[in-house]
């Protein structure tokens, strides 16, 4: 009886806690959003946010949508205008097996898109931009080579923050409604595919050519009654274009330099336009030398991975294949079962074999040192784990002990402290997480980003960073299908990530990683 009670006051005692985060969550992004408005409602010149008018809501409903299914680190990314938002939820289905995130919204320019980079592109670091748009800047009265020019910067916007991203064009139709547009459609198509062949990293799909009957001419059954958006049959077609331009891509892959890259670029002059210095983004120019990365990851069984490659792993792919990193080395710490209690350099457990690996790569002058932390499934459970419950106070407590330590020891590294993911309510094998674990994990994630905003005030400040946050909302959305189905003693739970879950994760880590390197 007195157990029972004492587990429903300290429940309560979460729910209470979880709340406040919620509500402290709520108050920032509505502080932040209405920041956001007022600043664009109140646009006088260049350099304040310009308003996406009758789109705003579109952009915002994906900008929310977000919060809860975060896009993949590495995803491939469509945007553009009305023939992919109405392709909807059917173009992820059909492109799944590239992690398709569509971002399409109906009657939107370049100079829309433009606007839209920094709410709903840029953020998600896509492999893959996919984008069909042009159709409508030029029925508009957009002359060819405005449009072209702000293709050009909306290329470069995205070059300059990610690279390696590729970015594949998908050509104007001849829709029958717009014929007298085709010759100036065909004229900007000319100039992109000009472009594509001078350019690394830019690809060119040709939708006029196979949309076209015997007779040369585009056959007007692909399209629906207002003869502009494609029915079915030519969704169809687009997808075999499509995919035969992303294979072929893929068998030819090779490994970029992202200094000779942005020299190609840099040559074809997408990085003068003024719009950069009017937009107030610089210009990033690739360091002189390659990074190389050596990361000691600290956690749980979480962390070790169940599959052929663990999270660990996985995040090392990312950050060559996506952040450029030139080598990455790394130390799979992860321990099954352990807390923070477990890792604190007082209790002299498994601490030490941190400093060990730590050590190793210490005496590689040539590599950057980074500690990745990911801690917290154990120490939330009701009983079990070395130390739980943990309270929130004290995991705080526990992983500034470890930090400070590791700041002390290794002076010139960085330590990224990632939020830990979602277990479902059900969960509890030889150990009890249930909801009171579940509501105090998610209590940890404020701990972890109280912890960060202390170091920020210190000279430690660029030393300590905040990893991961997505994750969480990632895998409690898509638990069913990125997590295992494990049967404990209250049914099925969901604590670990299976095959796909830990590629999933160590992207995330990896992106969270790459948004802190110099």
């Amino acid at each position: 009886m007195l157990k029972t009670l004492l587990t429903t006051r300290r429940q309560t005692m979460l729910r209470k806690q979880f709340n406040m985060h919620c509500i402290n969550i709520h108050c920032i992004f509505v502080f932040v959003l209405l920041t956001v408005l007022t600043v664009t409602a109140n646009a006088e010149t260049p350099k304040t946010i310009p308003t996406l008018g009758r789109f705003e809501e579109a952009v915002r409903n994906y900008s929310y949508r977000s919060l809860d299914n975060p896009p993949i680190p590495g995803c491939s990314l469509f945007v553009g205008s009305s023939s992919f938002a109405i392709w909807g939820k059917k173009l992820e289905a059909t492109f799944a097996e590239y992690d398709a995130v569509n971002r399409g919204f109906g009657g939107s320019n370049y100079a829309q898109n433009i606007i839209a980079l920094e709410r709903i592109h840029l953020p998600y670091r896509p492999a893959r931009v996919v984008i069909f748009c042009g159709t409508n800047d030029i029925a508009g009265g957009t002359n060819v080579e405005t449009v072209f020019s702000n293709f050009k910067y909306y290329i470069a916007r995205h070059w300059n923050a990610n690279p390696l991203t590729e970015i594949y064009f998908v050509s104007t139709t001849h829709a029958p409604v717009r014929e007298k547009f085709w010759q100036q459609g065909d004229e900007f198509c000319a100039k992109v595919q000009e472009l594509a062949s001078q350019t690394k990293g830019l690809f060119y799909i040709d939708v006029i050519t196979p949309m076209n009957g015997d007779d040369g001419k585009v056959r007007e059954n692909l399209f629906v009654k207002d003869r502009l958006h494609l029915n079915d049959e030519g969704y169809a077609i687009w997808t075999e274009a499509f995919k035969k331009v992303f294979e072929a891509q893929n068998q030819n892959r090779t490994k970029l330099d992202i200094r000779e890259l942005f020299q190609n670029r840099k040559k074809l002059g997408l990085f003068d336009d003024s719009r950069f210095a009017k937009d107030g983004v610089i210009v990033q120019e690739p360091p002189a030398t390659d990074t190389k990365l050596n990361i000691v990851f600290i956690g749980d069984s979480i962390t070790i991975g169940g599959g052929e490659k663990s999270p660990p792993a996985r995040c090392a792919e990312y950050l060559k294949q996506q952040a450029g990193i030139r080598d990455v080395a790394f130390s799979n710490q992860g321990v099954s079962g352990l807390t923070t209690v477990d890792f604190l350099p007082s209790k002299n457990k498994q601490f030490p074999k941190v400093v060990e690996a730590a050590n190793l790569f210490k005496k590689d002058q040539s590599g950057k040192l980074l500690f990745s932390v990911m801690l917290g499934a154990n120490d939330s459970a009701v009983t079990g784990p070395n130390g739980s419950p943990v309270s929130p106070e004290n995991y705080r407590r526990n992983l500034k002990e470890i930090v400070d330590r590791l700041l002390k020891d290794y002076p010139d590294s960085q330590i990224v402290l990632h939020r830990p993911i979602w277990y479902s309510e059900t969960t509890q094998n030889s150990s009890t997480y249930l909801l009171e674990g579940q509501l105090r994990v998610t209590v940890y994630g404020q701990e972890i980003q109280s912890l960060v905003d202390f170091y920020s005030r210190t000279p430690d400040r660029m030393r300590v960073v905040l990893g991961d946050t997505q994750a969480y909302s990632y895998f409690k959305t898509h638990h069913e299908s990125a997590m295992r189905h494990e049967t404990g003693k209250n049914g099925t739970f969901f604590l670990h990530p299976n095959d796909r879950g830990a590629e999933v994760l160590g992207r995330f880590w990896g992106a969270a990683i790459a948004n802190h390197l110099p």
